[in-house]
């Protein structure tokens, strides 16, 4: 019997699914803060596929494993909404239709609105938009030159999606505006994790009207570009295009929000990817040393397009590794809409879940020797990423990241530069270098790297 189905064991169950141990009163709220993906990897090894934890004032379920992530993509799409859990930070955006916090037709509608534009096919003539800025970032640094790892790839990536998506230039002032703009929301409303009064500290009110300027030039440059460059549709027209089919789902605060999605789920997911893979590489000089010559191999043939990359088998391979062992969206918060049975437990309508979509990915029946890090588990013959629904990097069901395909492919880009251009060394002691949740993982700010210019 699966996971999943009733049984008459279960139809009179009143026993609660196992609680982790917490402390008085906060619960579990400090593991989980400090590393979520540790504690939901401790107790799912612990209790199996559900369990629950308390942190502060709040109950969770924890659903996991390769049976919820098909049954969330599956029949079981509607026994669960978002609006509950990412209300919260609707709300405190004032935005009543922000897509991530809504279902049905109104985040159907959006998602089928932009979906294309988040497509790798759509690139094709954008291409060098994603390229050009992290060339000429790499081409301008000096040997001996260090950097801040988090804020340096966090400016590249923001850079890239301006260009790429909002045809618009951003500054490194606009990134950090934005990503503290981003952050705050993030860690006051959905998290909890900071107090209500954060949003009146100074550098998050500047911030946040900065960032509020930023989207406003994007919105007015979209509009009154000249005739020439609306030949193609942009990210802008599509919601554009909403605002004049759905004026029910896009208030100005809508079209304010939705213009900050194409960063939201970018900047911290493909950066915080890139800096886990500097950190590997600055630990392991053999496959160091094996993905620079491929990316040699490959761009000394061809000029990096989209057969190049395809040629980038390990570079694919170690992006996909990396998002396996560090995950960016390793869960997501829901409400159960409907009662059903999970795990030998009855899960109650109005329930708060949390839904470990990547569970399995340190499981030996699925990935052998799952402590390994081994990028050949993504090409065939063992393609151990298409067994089931068991590798999950981008979130399961409807609300999986609408640029799944797009973001592994700008990963792959930025590390193939790198690799190209620079070689690099570690400017601080690594293991002084640790995971940070802000709220996105993400490498420590305290780890810094130092460039030396590749003679190619």
């Amino acid at each position: 019997m699966s996971a999943l189905e009733s049984s008459k064991a279960t139809e009179n169950n009143n026993n609660e699914p196992p609680l982790a141990k917490g402390l008085p009163i906060i619960g579990s709220a400090a593991s989980l803060f400090n590393s979520p993906v540790e504690f939901l990897r401790e107790q799912h090894k612990l209790h199996g596929p559900v369990f629950k934890f308390k942190a502060m004032h709040k109950t969770m379920t924890v659903l996991a494993g390769k049976e919820i992530n098909r049954f969330m993509a599956g029949e079981g799409r509607d026994y669960f909404t978002s609006e509950v859990t990412w209300g919260r930070l609707r709300d405190g955006l004032k935005s009543p239709h922000l897509m991530i916090a809504v279902d049905g037709d109104a985040h159907a509608y959006q998602r089928k609105l932009l979906k294309g534009q988040f497509s790798k096919a759509a690139f094709k003539e954008r291409l060098n938009l994603l390229v050009d800025p992290i060339e000429s970032t790499l081409q301008s640094i000096e040997d001996g030159d260090e950097v801040h790892v988090g804020p340096f790839l966090r400016n590249i990536v923001c850079r890239q999606i301006g260009l790429a998506v909002q045809g618009v230039e951003v500054n490194t002032q606009q990134t950090e505006d934005f990503m503290t703009t981003q952050n705050t929301y993030l860690n006051v409303f959905m998290i909890g994790k900071w107090p209500k009064l954060t949003l009146l500290s100074p550098k998050f009110v500047f911030s946040a009207l900065r960032t509020g300027k930023l989207l406003k030039k994007v919105r007015e440059e979209n509009t009154n570009r000249c005739p020439a460059d609306k030949t193609s549709v942009t990210y802008m027209d599509k919601i554009e295009q909403g605002v004049q089919e759905r004026p029910d789902l896009y208030t100005e605060n809508d079209v304010r929000t939705i213009s900050m999605l194409p960063f939201v789920g970018g900047v911290d997911p493909i950066g915080g990817t890139i800096s886990f893979i500097l950190y590997r590489l600055l630990q392991d000089d053999e496959l160091r040393q094996r993905v620079v010559e491929e990316v040699d191999r490959v761009l000394l043939e061809a000029p990096l397009n989209f057969d190049s990359i395809d040629r980038l088998v390990d570079v694919r391979g170690l992006v996909m590794e990396t998002m396996r062992v560090n995950p960016v969206a390793y869960a997501m918060a829901r409400t159960a809409t409907k009662e059903f049975d999970f795990g030998g437990y009855t899960i109650r309508k109005g329930d708060e879940l949390m839904v470990f979509t990547v569970a399995n990915h340190w499981e030996e029946s699925f990935f052998p020797n799952p402590e390994k890090f081994d990028i050949e588990r993504y090409r065939e013959p063992r393609n151990e990423h298409k067994n089931g629904a068991i590798y999950a990097p981008f979130g399961r069901g409807p609300h999986t990241c609408i640029a799944a395909g797009l973001a592994e492919m700008h990963t792959v880009i930025n590390v193939a530069m790198l690799l190209r251009y620079l070689d690099f060394e570690a400017a601080v002691p690594l293991e002084k270098v640790k995971i940070k949740y802000i709220p996105a993982p993400f490498m420590s700010e305290n780890f810094k790297i130092r460039f030396t210019r590749r003679k190619i």
